[in-house]
Parts: C-alpha cells; structure tokens; sequence
C-alpha cells in the first residue's frame, strides 16, 4: 500500500498488526519515562508475550503494567515508579517475580547512546566513588544471568579503567540495543517518519538504539509538515517498523502540548498500583476488555463523560514568541 504522498509504502496499521508483527517472546523493550504509549503496551499484554525485559532511564506506568500483566519479568532502570505504592509491584521486586537491575537515570542513557552509536561500552564518570564499584549492587534477584557470554562467563556490570589519556579511573557501561521501542509521538506521516518534542530525556537515545521502532501517534500529517520542521524528527521512516494512528494512545500519562496527565483517572477506576485486587479489576475492564485504544477511550466517554476526558488536553500551548528562521535563497 503507497502513501497518499506518493512516496515510500504506507507504514500505518493497527496497535494489533504492528505487535504481532514486530514484538517477540523474550525481546528487551525500551519503554522510557516520556511519550509513553499505553496503546502499545496495553496491546502486548492482550498478546500474552511474556519473558521481556523492560529497559529505561525511568520505568515508569508502561513498564509497570507489563510487569503487573505477567509480561515482564526482568527490568533494567533508574527508577520504578510503580513500586512506590508499596504493592504489587514491590512485592514482585521481593520475591523474584521481577528481577531487576538499579541503576541511574544518566547512566541508562549513556547505556543506550552507546547502542545507538554501535559502541559496545560507554565512559562515565558516574558511579565513580560509590557502592556500584564496591558491592555493585548484587542481591538475589539481580540479571546477572542476563550478563553470561557464549563462553559461560558472568561478566560485571561496570569496569573501571586507568584513562589512557590522564590515567585517571573511568567507569565503563555496556550498551543497550532494546530489541523494539514503543513510544507516542505528537505527530508522524504514513511513510513513519515520526517527530516528536517536549523534554525528550532518555527517548531520543532509546528509540535510536532500538532494532525495532513501533510509534502511535496523535496525528496524521502529510510529509511536507514532516519536511517543513525536520528538526522534530525522532526517527526517520527507513528506522520506523510500523505507526499507527491512535489518538490518546498516551492517556493516562501525558504528551507535550497535547495531553496533560490524567489525574484523576485512577481515583475513578482503582489504582492498579495499590493492590492484586485493583490491579486484576484494572486489566479486565481497561485492558482486555476495549479490543484497541479507539474503543478504550469510548470506554472512558461512556463511564465518565466526554467533558472529562477534553479536559485532559493541552489548552494553553507555548509557542515561540518569534520563531527561527530557515532556508538560504
């Protein structure tokens, strides 16, 4: 299927076909703490997939919920959010349902430039003086079967080096190349060409060090606005694997100058983050059963009204007060 601007073939399919095709059983998936797509993951939890690693600077709502689904039992990160409700979440993290690694919301992007630039370690000085040199951190449920080479060898987390340039010890990180990122972009083109702003934080780092990309995005626009502002573009459309057209597909969470977070949405549904209880009741009625994001949000009009869930849009954008300008002729 060809583009309607007569370019490249059409990127654009449903949450459904773009999982199916291009999430596996076991892959690592970058989900960061920005442009986070709730249509995606919810979409990989009605799949089953399970056995995947969850990597990010922050993990925070996505992430969480594909631990909570059973999806996900291994994550790498800087932060887990869900685990400050002292529920679900954190008895996993205790038991060993989840096993993680901890470490820093710099440190996970670094790991991750280094995937996207094709380097097999990155310098830092951070963790240089702390207990990542000493114990590293190690507890029972750690990843370090994760971290064993063709030839049975457990490698460690970090490697400190003399510098060669002023002999001083630098940290050595390996890199992260997710097998697929998902994230919610504010726009994107039928050819994938995705273009995404606001604070961006780990996000450019993650999607570039991917082998996949799957984007939902809020709007459909013609590649002459993908061209008009090229600085935008996260990920050009030769990178991207699949877009699909899912406004809301961030909600609850929230999406530079379109969406602001949902703040009362789990005060309404039960925080799934709190209890085995609202977490089971959650997944029934707001995963499993809307089919895709489309019958998700009339889900959410039908309960709670349509002036509720409009209220949750960006209505105040901030523009440039005068805006750069382009161009040589």
């Amino acid at each position: 299927m060809r583009s309607d601007s007569g370019g490249r073939p059409s990127k654009l399919m449903s949450e459904a076909e773009a999982v199916s095709r291009f999430v596996s059983d076991g892959d690592t998936v970058y989900a960061g703490f920005t442009h986070l797509s709730f249509a995606l993951t919810f979409e990989i939890i009605r799949q089953g997939f399970k056995n995947l690693k969850a990597v990010g600077a922050s993990n925070t709502l996505t992430s969480n919920f594909l631990a909570l689904s059973g999806c996900c039992n291994r994550i790498e990160t800087g932060y887990m959010g869900g685990a400050l409700f002292n529920g679900p979440i954190g008895e996993m993290m205790r038991d060993g349902r989840i096993r993680y690694e901890d470490y820093s919301n710099l440190t996970i992007t670094l790991r991750l430039m280094a995937g996207a630039l094709g380097m097999p370690f990155i310098p830092s000085n951070s963790f240089l003086g702390t207990d990542y040199l000493t114990t590293g951190l190690e507890h029972e449920f750690d990843l370090r079967d994760d971290r064993i080479d063709e030839d049975g060898n457990t490698h460690p987390r970090l490697h400190v080096i003399d510098s060669p340039f002023d002999g001083k010890p630098i940290a050595l990180l390996s890199a992260i190349q997710p097998d697929v990122a998902l994230i919610h972009v504010q726009r994107a083109d039928e050819e994938g060409n995705i273009q995404a702003w606001g604070p961006l934080a780990d996000t450019k780092w993650g999607v570039a060090a991917s082998k996949h990309i799957i984007a939902t995005a809020e709007e459909i626009v013609p590649t002459s606005v993908i061209k008009s502002q090229p600085e935008l573009t996260i990920a050009p459309s030769f990178r991207v694997n699949a877009v699909v057209h899912a406004p809301w597909a961030g909600h609850p969470g929230t999406l530079s100058g379109r969406l602001a977070r949902d703040r009362t949405f789990f005060d309404l549904v039960g925080n799934p983050f709190t209890s085995w209880e609202n977490a089971e009741s959650f997944m029934a009625d707001w995963v499993h059963g809307p089919k895709n994001r489309a019958e998700y949000v009339a889900q959410y009009i039908d309960r709670f009204g349509e002036d509720l869930l409009e209220a949750q849009r960006v209505t105040h954008p901030i523009y440039p007060e005068e805006p750069a300008a382009q161009g040589w002729r």
